[in-house]
């Protein structure tokens, strides 16, 4: 009697592969939904302000923060610089004020540190900081931001960005 040999794929626990398929198959419609909603998290903005005009510069430069980058827009003379930087490559977010304004730095690997952000009203480089550290945190626990209750995501992103003062538990300046 011949001997059956062979390979069953029952399962698997990678993404993308449905039970009874072979590795190296990707199952189309699981690839297709994961395409739908990294499309859909394209078009959302989590948070988007502008610096405030410098004495003798009408040119606003503007940051947006999405669930999967973070944009810095440069503008000048007849010049619009867009600096996308994906989630994945910010490591750091940090803010140094003033008086009245505060300057956002953002710290990164593996591409071009953008220029410091200067003319920042001082909450508006507070909440850039809190929603980038807590990008930064859901992409290193590897977790899927949902797409629909825009106010909801932003309410659990403050809450992770949250920088403390020491072993204080109070949220630092209420912001």
């Amino acid at each position: 009697m011949p001997s059956q040999t062979g390979t069953v794929y029952i399962g698997s626990d990678k993404p993308g592969i449905r039970k009874g398929m072979k590795p190296g198959l990707v199952d189309a419609k699981a690839e297709g939904d994961k395409l739908e909603n990294l499309a859909k998290k394209a078009n959302l903005i989590v948070f988007e302000a502008s610096s405030v005009s410098p004495l003798f510069s009408p040119f606003k430069n503007k940051i947006t923060i999405c669930p999967n980058r973070v944009t810095i827009t440069y503008n000048s003379f007849f010049v619009k610089d867009e600096f996308p930087m994906p989630i994945e490559n910010i490591t750091g977010a940090r803010v140094a004020r003033s008086l009245l304004l505060a300057t956002l730095y953002i710290d990164t690997f593996g591409i071009a540190r953008p220029d410091p952000f200067g003319h920042l009203r001082i909450n508006d480089a507070r909440l850039a900081r809190r929603y980038i550290l807590a990008l930064i945190e859901c992409k290193k626990a590897n977790i899927d931001l949902p797409c629909g209750d825009m106010a909801s995501l932003r309410e659990k992103l403050k809450s992770i960005g949250m920088v403390r003062m020491g072993d204080e538990t109070k949220e630092y300046h209420n912001i």
